[in-house]
C-alpha cells in the first residue's frame, strides 16, 4: 500500500531531499509508519534524508523495528522529551509527535503526569528548535482540544474546549497548552510551524489489545467467539488510514501553510455499532455481535459521543483527502 502512496502522492516527499529532521514520538504508531514510508522512499528514489529520533528506550526500538534501526539514515538518541540533552547538531525540520503512549493510557497513566509530559516536553522541544536552527516545526495535536462537542463535523474555528474541572481532560488541556507554547516560542525564535489536530485512525500497526474500538473489533473478528461492543454502540467516529495520514503530515511539514491549524482525519462518519457490523461483514460474517452497554466506556479521556472533523481546509488548500476506504483499511489490519 505504501508503494501506491508513493506513486500517487510523490509531492509529499519530493521536497524532502537534503532535509535533516528531528523527531519525537518516532517509536509510536504514527512515527514508525512514517519512518517505514520514508525508508521506502529513500530506497526507491535515492533522496538524501537524515532523521534523528528521540526515544526513551533505544534497545526496545532496535528489537521491535530492526529494519528501521539498521537503516543508514535513521539515528537514535536516548532521552525523555521533558529533559533530554540537546544534540550538538543542526536540524532543518522538527516533527513533534511525542505524548503519553497508547499503552500507558490504557494502563491508567496519571492525568497530571500526562499533562506535564505534553506541556514540559513541548517547551523543551521548542527551546531545542531555537537552538538547532529549525525552520519549521510540525506538532501533532488532537481533536480532543475541542472538548465534548456534539456537532456533526468540527471545524478548526470551533471555540469550544474541554472543561477545566474535568480531571479526565488532561490530554485535551495538555494539547491546548502545547499549542500555545509552540506559538509562543515560534514567535520568539521566528520559526514557521503548523499544528495537526489529529482525530481517529486505522491501519496496520494500530494496537488491537487496548482501548481502540476498531482494533478490538478486528481482534475479536479474527480471534474470539464473538465481536464485543463494550458501550452501547451509539458514539460516532471516523477513521483515516495511517498510510493517508503519512501523506498529510509530510505535505503539512513541507508546504507553506496558509493557516497554523489543520484538522487531520476522515470526514466519513460511522457509528461504533455500524463499525462492528462492517468488520463482521468483511472478516467474520458468521460471528455474533454482543453489546455490553457500559454507560462510560472510555479510557483515559472524557466521553465524546461525536468525534468527526471537518477537513475542508486541508482539502481546499493542500488537496489532501481520504484516499483509502475504511473497508480497505480494515482488511489491511486483519
Amino acid at each position: 500500500m505504501l508503494v501506491n502512496c508513493i506513486n500517487r502522492e510523490g509531492y509529499a516527499w519530493s521536497n524532502l531531499d537534503g532535509e535533516t529532521i528531528f523527531m519525537t514520538g518516532g517509536t509510536g504508531f504514527f512515527g514508525t509508519t512514517l519512518l517505514y514510508y520514508l525508508l521506502q522512499v529513500k530506497l526507491q528514489e535515492k533522496i538524501n534524508l537524515n532523521i534523528t529520533i528521540l526515544t526513551r528506550d533505544i534497545a526496545s526500538f532496535s528489537k521491535k523495528h530492526p529494519v528501521l534501526f539498521q537503516s543508514d539514515f535513521i539515528h537514535c538518541i536516548q532521552g525523555d522529551v521533558i529533559n533530554f540533552d540537546f544534540p550538538d547538531k543542526k536540524f532543518s525540520k522538527i516533527l513533534h509527535l511525542a505524548t503519553t503512549t497508547a499503552s500507558e493510557t490504557s494502563k491508567g497513566e496519571d492525568q497530571l503526569k500526562k499533562y506535564k509530559t505534553l506541556v514540559n516536553g513541548t517547551e523543551r522541544i521548542m527551546q531545542f528548535a531555537g537552538r538547532c536552527g529549525a525552520s519549521k516545526v510540525l506538532f501533532t495535536s488532537s481533536g480532543v482540544v475541542y472538548g465534548g462537542v456534539t456537532e456533526d463535523r468540527i471545524k478548526e474555528t470551533y471555540m469550544g474546549a474541554p472543561v477545566t474541572t474535568d480531571v479526565m481532560s488532561a490530554l485535551g488541556q495538555g494539547k491546548r497548552s502545547a499549542e500555545f507554547i509552540i506559538s509562543y516560542y515560534a514567535n520568539k525564535y521566528e520559526i514557521d510551524y503548523v499544528i495537526a489536530r489529529c482525530f481517529s485512525f486505522s491501519g496496520p500497526g494500530l494496537p488491537q489489545d487496548i482501548h481502540y474500538a476498531i482494533g478490538n473489533f478486528i481482534y475479536d473478528a479474527m480471534q474470539s467467539d464473538m465481536i464485543t461492543v463494550l458501550g452501547d454502540g451509539t458514539p460516532v467516529r471516523s477513521y483515516l488510514d495511517v498510510d493517508d495520514l503519512v501523506i498529510w503530515l509530510l505535505v503539512l511539514l513541507k508546504e507553506k501553510c496558509k493557516h497554523k491549524i489543520y484538522n487531520v482525519g476522515s470526514d466519513q462518519s460511522i457509528s461504533i455499532i455500524d463499525l462492528a457490523k462492517k468488520i463482521r461483514k468483511l472478516l467474520a460474517p458468521n460471528k455474533k455481535i454482543k453489546i455490553i452497554g457500559k454507560s462510560k466506556d472510555n479510557v483515559g479521556n472524557f466521553i465524546r459521543n461525536t468525534y468527526v472533523p471537518d477537513i475542508s481546509r486541508a482539502k481546499n488548500e493542500h488537496k489532501l483527502d481520504v484516499w483509502t476506504s475504511l473497508d480497505e483499511s480494515i482488511i489491511k489490519m486483519s
